[in-house]
C-alpha cells in the first residue's frame, strides 16, 4: 500500500473533532441519508439479522436497521461520531475501533454494511478483508460511495471551482482515489480481492436541496474533511474566488423554483461473503 499515513491522521484528527462531526451532521448528512433504503435493500437487512454498520457515522444507518428488526453493532474510530450515534440508535452496540481491525471473530455478522464510510480508511483493501473476515459464509456487504464528476454534478462543480481558482500549492495529503468504487471494474477487482464473490454495482440517486445557492460552499467547507482542508489553507483572495464561482455555478445550473437542487449520486455495490 502507499503512504497514506498523513492521510490516516488527518482523518482520524478531524473526524474527532466535535466542531467537525456536528458540521457533518447538520450540513451534509441530508444527502449520504438519501442512500440508506437501497443500502439495506441490497444487503437483505431483515428482521432478527445481526448486522455490522461499518464506520458507523452519527448512527443514521445503524438506526434504520434496528427498524428493519435487525440486531446492530456500530463501529467508527471518531468518539465525536459515536456521540451522536449513540443518541440517535441507543437500542444499538457502539464500540470505537479501526475498521481495518475489526475486534470481532470470525463469521459474526450475518450482513456488513458501510454508507459513504469505507472512502475515510486508508487501507481499503484491508478494511474490506476485515468485513469479509466477520461475515459467515453466504453473508450479504453492501456499500456506498460518491459517483466522480464525470457523473456527479455536485463533484464535478466543486473540484472545478477549486482547480480554476485555487492556490496550486495548497493539496491534500496523498490518500485512496476517493472515487475509486464508482468504477465497477475497480470495486470487482477490490472486493473479489477480499474474498467476496457475486459483485453487482448500481447508482443511487442523492440530491442537495439547497435553500441559497451559497449553502453548497457551506456544506463542503464545515461538513466534510478533505475538501474543507483544502479550502481552510486557501489564501483569502483564493477562498473568495472558489466560493463566488461555485455559488455562480449553483445559482446558474440548478436553480429548481424557490431551491436549489444540486445532484450528488452514489455508487452502491453488493457482493456475498
Amino acid at each position: 500500500m502507499s503512504d497514506f499515513s498523513a492521510f490516516a491522521e488527518m482523518e482520524r484528527r478531524s473526524w474527532s473533532d466535535a466542531a467537525r462531526a456536528s458540521g457533518y451532521v447538520q450540513l451534509f448528512a441530508s444527502a449520504p441519508d438519501q442512500a440508506i433504503k437501497s443500502l439495506l435493500d441490497a444487503a437483505g437487512a431483515n428482521r432478527d439479522l445481526k448486522a455490522l454498520d461499518l464506520c458507523c457515522g452519527q448512527g443514521n444507518v445503524s438506526e434504520a436497521l434496528l427498524s428493519r428488526g435487525c440486531r446492530v453493532v456500530g463501529v467508527d474510530f471518531s468518539p465525536a461520531m459515536l456521540t451522536f450515534a449513540r443518541k440517535r440508535a441507543r437500542k444499538s452496540r457502539f464500540i470505537q475501533a479501526d475498521a481495518q481491525d475489526l475486534p470481532f471473530p470470525d463469521a459474526e455478522f450475518d450482513l456488513v454494511v458501510s454508507n459513504l464510510g469505507v472512502c475515510h480508511v486508508p487501507d481499503q483493501p484491508r478494511a474490506l478483508a476485515e468485513a469479509r473476515r466477520v461475515l459467515r459464509s453466504g453473508g450479504r456487504f453492501a456499500m456506498t460511495a460518491w459517483c466522480g464528476p464525470e457523473s456527479s454534478p455536485c463533484f464535478a462543480s466543486v473540484y472545478a471551482a477549486i482547480n480554476a481558482h485555487g492556490d496550486p500549492h495548497v493539496f491534500a495529503p496523498a490518500g485512496p482515489d476517493f472515487h475509486q468504487f464508482a468504477r465497477p471494474d475497480v470495486a470487482v477487482k477490490l472486493l473479489s480481492g477480499a474474498g467476496f464473490s457475486n459483485i453487482e454495482s448500481t447508482t443511487v440517486d442523492c440530491v442537495w436541496n439547497l435553500k441559497a445557492p451559497e449553502d453548497l460552499f457551506e456544506i463542503y467547507a464545515k461538513g466534510t474533511v478533505r475538501a474543507a482542508m483544502l479550502l481552510s489553507k486557501q489564501p483569502p483572495e483564493n477562498l473568495a474566488a472558489i466560493r463566488s464561482a461555485l455559488t455562480a455555478r449553483v445559482r446558474k445550473q440548478f436553480s429548481s423554483g424557490d431551491h436549489w437542487r444540486v445532484p450528488v449520486p452514489a455508487a452502491l455495490v453488493r457482493a456475498s461473503a
